[in-house]
């Protein structure tokens, strides 16, 4: 055998060898892909008239609702923004603030959010509802006026969600406004 046979074997074994590792590969990101979308594999069973084994089919697995959807009494809280960091949570909101239509803050969950409630006052009187950073703009009436919900979710909220978040901060800004 001369040495071009002993590289062809050799250059055949380690291409054998890379399909092996990139098969390998796929597998385990295929297994990984199942994981993060919340699926669990199940055997399914295949048309055997087709000549199909077995083989694994993902069924989605069914997710309880965490979020409980019971209303906030302001009246056990300590403070407005006491009250709002209670909402976040309940909500799962990154930050939520209350300003008035003209700018002025109202109250936050995050420090130094007047220049947040200066511009997204303003966008509410104009109109928009939400921003390209994921800001959601809510008009929450109080006491003849309005007032502006502006809130960061973490995740899409479904519209009873919305309608318990607006009904929730009612009832805090009648007690705390």
């Amino acid at each position: 055998m001369d040495s071009s046979g002993i590289i062809q074997i050799f250059l055949v074994s380690i291409t054998v060898a890379v399909i092996a590792g990139f098969t390998g590969t796929f597998y385990f990101l295929s297994r990984i892909y199942e994981a993060l979308a919340g699926q669990q594999p199940t055997q399914a069973p295949r048309d055997a008239e087709a000549g199909e084994e077995q083989g694994i089919v993902a069924q989605p697995i069914p997710v309880e609702r965490t979020k409980s959807l019971a209303k906030i009494d302001p009246r056990t809280m300590g403070s407005l923004e006491e009250t709002l960091g209670a909402i976040s949570k309940k909500y799962s909101l990154a930050s939520f603030t209350l300003a008035t239509t003209d700018g002025l803050l109202i109250g936050s969950t995050k420090p130094g959010s007047e220049g947040e409630a200066a511009r997204y006052s303003y966008l509410y009187t104009q109109g928009k509802l939400h921003d390209e950073a994921g800001a959601e703009l809510l008009g929450i009436p109080c006491r003849g006026e309005t007032v502006v919900g502006i809130i960061h979710p973490s995740e899409h909220l479904s519209a009873e969600q919305m309608n318990a978040l607006e009904q929730d901060v009612q009832d805090s800004l009648q007690h705390w406004v």
